[in-house]
């Protein structure tokens, strides 16, 4: 069944309008006041280690034999998987230099070590913040009717460009298989502080499981 939209979802939108208007070589007028720099780290918060710029990137999580690898993809981190995916490809979620970013990504890998396929739901996924807000990952059909309505003279091709990029409907993998791909959401809300990603129905041959990936903002020293 699709997931209900968060009200988050009239805020993408508009936003995603700006963004897709951008890649597809359109202007804009919009603007919005910008944080004070952040990177986004794996665990819950530590005052001593955000004192000491200390954490690491990368939540992983193990469920039988099938590793599950989240990171929160930066905008640098973000265009470089893009490039490795399609060395032509610019990145479709930049924002225009000096705007705020509106997509949230997350890098994620699936190494399936167990004897079964694996199937993964990404509509299943939930992020949950400590503003109390939920908000479930963008798929292709939310960014056709974008991209439509901002204009994009080929709609369908701009999808086609992204497609290889994120995990939008079932994805199966392959037992022994790696798969890699990006996650994506609409802009994080005002002055979170932490989140986590639930991860639900993940089906290992006839099993399901579910997984959660704590992640938390640290601010960068000036």
């Amino acid at each position: 069944m699709r997931r209900v939209p968060s009200p988050a979802v009239a805020l993408f939108r508009a936003a995603a309008l700006v963004s897709l208007a951008f890649v597809a070589g359109g202007t804009t007028g919009a603007s919005s006041r910008e944080e004070a720099p952040y990177r986004v780290l794996a665990g819950p918060y530590s005052k001593k280690d955000a004192k000491a710029g200390l954490g690491h990137s990368e939540a992983r999580a193990k469920i039988e034999l099938l590793g599950i690898t989240v990171e929160f993809a930066a905008p640098e981190a973000r265009a470089a998987f893009v490039k490795s995916i399609d060395p032509s490809a610019p990145d479709p979620f930049a924002t225009r230099p000096g705007r705020p970013e509106i997509y949230s990504a997350f890098r994620v890998v699936f190494d399936n070590r167990t004897s079964s396929d694996v199937q993964f739901q990404p509509g299943n996924v939930v992020m949950l913040t400590d503003r109390k807000t939920q908000d479930f990952p963008v798929d292709l059909t939310d960014l056709y009717r974008v991209a439509a309505e901002v204009g994009v003279a080929d709609p369908e091709a701009a999808i086609d460009r992204i497609a290889p990029l994120m995990f939008d409907s079932s994805t199966t993998i392959p037992a022994g298989r790696r798969v890699a791909r990006l996650l994506v959401f609409g802009p994080f809300p005002p002055k979170w502080k932490e989140l986590q990603l639930h991860f639900s129905f993940l089906q290992i041959g006839t099993q399901t499981h579910e997984a959660t990936f704590h992640f938390h903002k640290q601010p960068l020293k000036e």
